[in-house]
């Protein structure tokens, strides 16, 4: 590969960075729809993508080293076009053949296995790239390093930029079928690019060269490498500390800026745009030092500190122009869980900054770019034979995965549960102290390497006693005192009551949902389709919330089932904390044998589950949360009127137009009730046949629930007033919705409010 074109190569593997990273985004997204957004939904979804990847960077190492370095870049060309190839009609496998298997996968190891199967191709062929390319471009072994490290950088910068276009513009504005061919296309024309360039490479060669050149004398290896394999170890190890710090950076991120669905985009842009940045500087000093051993060790210590102390600054703003009561001020409002990004003041874009650019810096900024510094070191001390050096960058990257992966599952499944985001952020942390201790060690004199250690030591310790409770931790998210707060955090969410005056509000990651004692609004959307059904004996509730919605709807004692489904277990034990308080309703529920509280994804609930309910109640979220098009879009309700009985009945809050055109293109017999003390918040009931809306009969069914038993007095009033008059309005005529135009639906493939930015919110 002649100098000179290498720059357009860099530029043609940040393209395919793009290209993946867009493709990752949308592909992990449609398999939710059928997977669920639970925790093992969503591990066994990662796994088996990084498998792929890991796999993928094997097999690619060792065929670099066959091919040599122009069969080499053929291959890397002709990976890319099979990616394209794959990815330009993927949702046909990830939608509609994945909907048809859904339900028989009953199992993590099931979902596993399909996923797997489904992400192998594409995933094995991006793995290979890095090494193939590696070995393409890199000329001698004095330039694996530096030339390497670049290269992932590149890449790691493409894919940066990939997660921003693809979350901000592309997803929202052409949804989730064109944003896959457009990664598509771009991937065919990258291997169309490098295709141009393997010709130019070969003038004058014959291809049947001999594909691996004479081995070179190695150069003379750096200090702490004279074996491989405890390199590779290691490299695992702290890919595993990496990927666990990262499922705590996007949880405390998320929390800061209220989850919705422009989060994910930015924190893993920012995330790799601070990987990629730390690599190029990484690729700059690691070919000129003769210990990258040293600076690798020295660079994972510095990872671990600046974890906790990045976290410390963040948790205690200086009170100097104003800063702490602005944070407080920030905490204590909404942010942007509701699409308020109006900018109107100076605070709105003081908020603005804060919440995309600061805080998240402050999380992850320092340890991220020390992370992506410390490969090209890793790299030199592994790779320095051209004869090799493709087996050596796939093994690394392997390696790197592996351990990215039992972090991962170990962080999720384990160490959230039991030690909470503060105490993960913690023992993550204090890891990296061992590879701190083994820098020390290297140094050249005995009191250097005593100083160095218990410097170390020292730094470590400062940090991790300075660091909170998980419990004020999470206080602080939420801008309370500890008193006021109770937290219960567990492996899918981090869920909180704030006590205020009157009332005791939930939150989950930072986002306030609903209070208790419960609202009208809440009671009767569970309550009303209970007594509009002649016969109601099965019911499910989608969301659990505090607990009002399922209650409300067990309440008509002819209910002999209420199914309540949910992601986020510790609502259960908040529940627990508010009967422990003297909270009768919430003893009630808890008590009540006929309510089943499960965890898990209500949606996949539905899809492995024929059985079908007499009133299936939907308390969703935000249309604006991340994923929360999965409950919003015309499929799902197709999903609900399969699983509704003959004359069931399907209740959801109306959270815009989009949402109700969507019900009413499903079910032929559609009415909205409104609810003025709730924001005025109005809600659909649907069905199938004609609505049983007769006002009489209700008030009979509604005089059988002891009111003021189940219900607060000041709600129970309230509740009673509704039913009182003729609460609701029939919505009967279908042909004037379904003549609409498409962008006034939501879709599974593009659920435009979810998206509100790009689409009018």
């Amino acid at each position: 590969m002649p100098a000179a074109a290498r720059p357009i190569l860099f530029a043609v593997f940040a393209a395919t960075g793009f290209s993946a990273l867009t493709l990752q985004v949308v592909w992990q997204r449609v398999l939710s729809l059928h997977a669920g957004i639970d925790l093992i939904a969503a591990t066994t979804v990662v796994t088996a993508f990084l498998a792929g990847l890991g796999l993928g960077s094997l097999a690619g190492g060792t065929l670099a080293d066959r091919l040599g370095p122009r069969r080499a870049l053929l291959a890397f060309a002709l990976g890319n076009a099979g990616v394209g190839a794959f990815a330009w009609s993927s949702l046909w496998l990830f939608y509609d053949v994945y909907r048809r298997h859904a339900a028989a996968l009953d199992s993590a190891a099931a979902m596993f296995a399909f996923h797997f199967l489904l992400l192998a191709v594409p995933t094995i062929l991006m793995g290979l790239s890095l090494p193939l390319l590696a070995r393409g471009v890199v000329a001698s072994s004095r330039e694996i390093a530096p030339l390497v490290g670049r290269l992932y950088a590149v890449n790691t910068l493409g894919a940066a930029a990939g997660a921003a276009v693809a979350g901000w513009f592309l997803l929202g504005t052409f949804g989730f079928a064109a944003s896959v061919r457009i990664a598509a296309a771009l991937n065919l024309t990258a291997a169309a690019a490098a295709l141009l360039l393997w010709r130019g490479a070969a003038a004058g060669e014959p291809l049947g060269a001999a594909a691996v050149p004479p081995a070179e004398p190695a150069p003379p290896a750096p200090s702490g490498g004279e074996r491989a394999w405890p390199w590779f170890l290691l490299y695992g190890l702290t890919g595993a500390v990496a990927i666990g710090l990262e499922v705590v950076y996007f949880r405390v991120v998320d929390a800061v800026l209220r989850n919705n669905s422009y989060t994910f985009a930015t924190v893993l842009a920012l995330y790799l745009l601070l990987f990629g940045l730390g690599a190029t500087l990484g690729a700059r000093r690691a070919g000129r030092t003769a210990r990258p051993d040293r600076w690798f060790l020295g660079l994972q210590l510095a990872v671990g500190t600046s974890a906790l102390f990045g976290m410390l600054v963040l948790l205690h703003p200086p009170d100097a122009f104003g800063v702490a009561p602005f944070v407080e001020r920030y905490f204590r409002s909404g942010g942007f869980m509701a699409g308020s990004y109006a900018v109107r003041s100076a605070e709105d874009a003081a908020r603005l900054l804060y919440a995309h650019v600061v805080a998240p810096l402050l999380v992850m900024g320092a340890p991220v770019l020390l992370m992506g510094a410390s490969f090209p070191f890793v790299q030199a001390l592994v790779a320095r034979r051209l004869d090799s050096l493709g087996r050596r960058t796939g093994t690394l990257l392997c390696a790197n995965i592996c351990g990215n992966v039992a972090g991962g599952a170990v962080t999720g499944f384990v160490l959230l549960d039991r030690l909470g985001t503060a105490g993960t952020l913690q023992l993550l942390a204090g890891l990296l102290l061992l590879p701190g201790l083994a820098a020390a060690a290297r140094l050249p004199s005995a009191p250097l390497r005593a100083a160095g250690a218990l410097g170390a030591t020292g730094l470590m310790a400062v940090g991790l006693a300075a660091f909170p409770a998980n419990e004020r931790f999470w206080a602080f998210f939420h801008g309370v005192p500890a008193e006021r707060f109770a937290l219960a955090e567990d492996r899918a969410c981090a869920t909180g009551l704030v006590d205020e005056r009157e009332e005791t509000f939930l939150y989950i990651n930072g986002s306030w949902q609903n209070g208790h004692p419960y609202d009208a609004f809440h009671i009767l959307i569970g309550l009303l389709p209970a007594l509009m059904h002649p016969r109601p004996e099965r019911g499910l509730a989608v969301g659990l919330g505090i607990g009002s919605t399922a209650y409300s709807m067990a309440q008509d004692p002819r209910l002999m089932q209420v199914d309540c489904v949910e992601i986020c277990g510790g609502e259960k034990r908040l529940i627990a904390v508010l009967a422990g308080r003297g909270s009768r309703a919430s003893r009630r529920l808890l008590g009540d044998p006929r309510i089943r509280l499960i965890d898990g994804d209500g949606r996949r609930w539905l899809l492995a589950r024929p059985e079908p309910y007499d009133v299936i109640v939907v308390d969703a979220v935000r249309p604006t949360t991340a994923y929360a098009g999965n409950l919003y879009s015309v499929e799902f309700y197709e999903l609900v009127a399969s699983r509704l009985a003959p004359d069931g009945l399907f209740v959801q809050w109306i959270p815009s137009d989009r949402s109700l055109n969507g019900v009413r293109r499903v079910f032929r017999y559609v009415a909205v009730g409104r609810v003025p003390e709730y924001f005025a918040s109005s809600f659909l009931v649907a069905g199938h046949r004609p609505l049983p809306l007769h006002p009489p009969t209700l008030r009979e069914r509604l005089a059988a629930v002891d009111l003021e038993a189940s219900f607060d007095q000041k709600q129970a009033r309230r509740v009673a007033e509704f039913f009182a008059g003729a609460p609701l309005r029939r919505l009967w005529e279908r042909r004037k919705v379904l003549a609409l135009p498409d962008e006034r639906f939501n879709h599974d493939l593009h659920p435009r409010d979810e998206y509100f930015l790009n689409n009018g919110w």
